[in-house]
């Protein structure tokens, strides 16, 4: 019979006429296309002209030329991945297992159709599971170095004395690149899951090393692709701040409550992380001067960076919460966690001081906050661009004026001052 294209058919290797009328006549009545050799020549000579997608190989006499058929295949680049199933004497399964062959099952005889069929169906599919994984993994690969390019990029332009030096244009471009990347390793988590899923329903038909071999790189697949779509997320996240620091003219100041507007902003970040942690509890202190009239400000603009400050200084109440807990018996903590926000009319100038009692930040450390890139968070909590944006928020945008003040394992303030002057 002729076969069909490369990888889509099955080749039978054995000498014996009822054999091969059996193989033949049962595969082809399933649907499946066949390829017969008698010897070990013409098996090599077939695969060399037209890989089969799997192998029946007889081993029914021991010292034959099948073995020397067994070890060619396993030696052959056009066949060492091809599944080869042994078919055999029940007498001699316990002698051709010891040779320790990697094949992917056995069949022995006489034959039974309900068995060879299924044995055939199920090692056809973990086949095209297994061709279709590595296909995934190459396009992954490919991706994961498209991801740390664009890392290496972005890493590069911490170098250039201002991010305003970017281009929008380049950072949408960017960013277009990133949303792929994210789209397919999310696609690929779940192809990972499908894949997983499948392996485990067919696991009754397959060899337990089959099915070991396929779980273990199904999973070390799907770790991958879920440290690149956080990764991608992670990068995506670094990309929307630059754009927000490149944005110029898409925000008009307005006359705006600077009171409402920090009191928003706390409310905000409260419960976004009471929403990440129902545990998550501060004593909230706030002292706001009433007699600040409305001021013109970037409303949009300004309440981000008052977000940016709050959320740091949740962060820092949180990790200095968890040294008290780890020192204190059954976790019950003597430490408070506290939030300080004031505002004070200073006739031409209002300030804003935003304290919190956590863990502080180390005098070197204070030198660099405001740096691009630099983040004294452990790696993968913090992108080193939220303060550099408030920085440029408060001093470039609004011509004001941003301290730090901090005390390492005391309190960390920030000082705002602005112009009450329109």
């Amino acid at each position: 019979m002729t076969p069909s294209p490369a990888g889509q058919y099955i080749l039978i290797v054995d000498d014996n006429p009822t054999n091969l009328n059996f193989l033949s006549t049962t595969l082809n009545n399933a649907g499946w296309e066949i390829a017969i050799a008698t010897n070990g020549d013409m098996a090599m000579q077939q695969v060399k002209n037209n890989p089969p997608a799997l192998v029946l190989l007889d081993m029914s006499l021991p010292g034959s030329d099948r073995l020397a058929t067994y070890q060619k295949l396993k030696a052959s680049p056009e066949s060492q991945d091809i599944p080869i199933i042994v078919t055999l004497l029940s007498e001699t399964v316990a002698q051709v297992k010891s040779l320790s062959l990697e094949v992917v099952d056995y069949i022995t005889k006489p034959f039974q159709s309900t068995e060879l069929l299924a044995k055939v169906r199920v090692h056809l599919q973990v086949h095209y599971l297994k061709k279709t994984l590595e296909e995934k993994n190459q396009q992954l690969c490919a991706t994961r170095e498209q991801l740390q390019a664009a890392q290496k990029q972005m890493i590069a332009q911490e170098k250039l004395a201002t991010i305003g030096a970017l281009t929008a244009g380049v950072i949408h471009e960017l960013k277009n690149a990133l949303n792929f990347v994210n789209n397919y390793a999310q696609y690929s988590v779940e192809l990972s899951d499908e894949l997983l899923q499948e392996v485990e329903q067919q696991s009754q038909y397959l060899e337990t090393k089959a099915v070991d071999y396929m779980k273990e790189n199904l999973n070390d697949l799907r770790e991958n692709v879920v440290v690149i779509n956080q990764q991608g997320q992670r990068a995506e996240s670094i990309i929307q701040n630059m754009l927000m620091q490149a944005r110029t003219d898409d925000n008009q100041s307005q006359l705006t409550d600077l009171n409402s507007l920090l009191d928003q902003a706390v409310r905000l970040v409260y419960q976004s992380r009471r929403a990440q942690d129902n545990c998550f509890n501060i004593k909230l202190n706030t002292d706001y001067d009433d007699s600040i009239e409305p001021l013109e400000l970037i409303s949009a603009e300004l309440s981000r960076a008052f977000i940016n400050i709050i959320d740091n200084a949740c962060y820092a109440l949180l990790e200095k919460q968890k040294h008290y807990q780890v020192q204190t018996e059954h976790n019950i903590s003597e430490f408070m966690p506290k939030l300080w926000l004031t505002t004070k009319n200073l006739g031409k100038f209002v300030e804003i001081r935003i304290r919190d009692n956590g863990i502080g930040i180390p005098p070197e450390a204070q030198e660099k906050i405001f740096q691009p890139f630099y983040t004294t968070k452990p790696t993968g909590e913090g992108t080193g661009l939220g303060l550099p944006l408030t920085y440029e928020i408060i001093v470039e945008q609004h011509g004001g004026m941003l301290k730090l003040e901090s005390q390492l394992g005391v309190y960390t303030e920030f000082i705002i001052i602005l112009s009450a002057v329109s």
